[in-house]
């Protein structure tokens, strides 16, 4: 189950990473053919039903942690400011 969670974490952070400017172009071409050697017809388990299917979602899964883990590297945290002590979240705008 915790795999399940990893990977859709991954999965969710990876996309907003591709879209962003800050990560390299490099590490995004890197991630986009290392995904499509994944997802090739070539497969080593591809005549065993059901693990053709389970190795290239695990494959696929440890390239979104590693893609997260190294575009992480090239993008500055943004700080969160912290709401006063006053105001509740309800007696906020949506549009600012």
């Amino acid at each position: 189950m915790r795999l399940f969670l990893v990977a859709k974490t991954a999965v969710l952070r990876t996309v907003p990473l591709v879209r962003d400017a800050r990560v390299p172009l490099s590490l995004k071409l890197i991630a986009a053919v290392v995904a499509l050697l994944v997802i090739s017809p070539v497969d080593i388990f591809s005549d065993i039903p059901v693990l053709g299917a389970l190795d290239d979602a695990a494959l696929l899964t440890l390239l979104c942690v590693w893609f997260v883990s190294q575009a992480s590297k090239h993008i500055e945290p943004v700080p969160v400011r912290r709401r006063p002590a006053n105001r509740r979240p309800g007696n906020t705008l949506a549009i600012r």
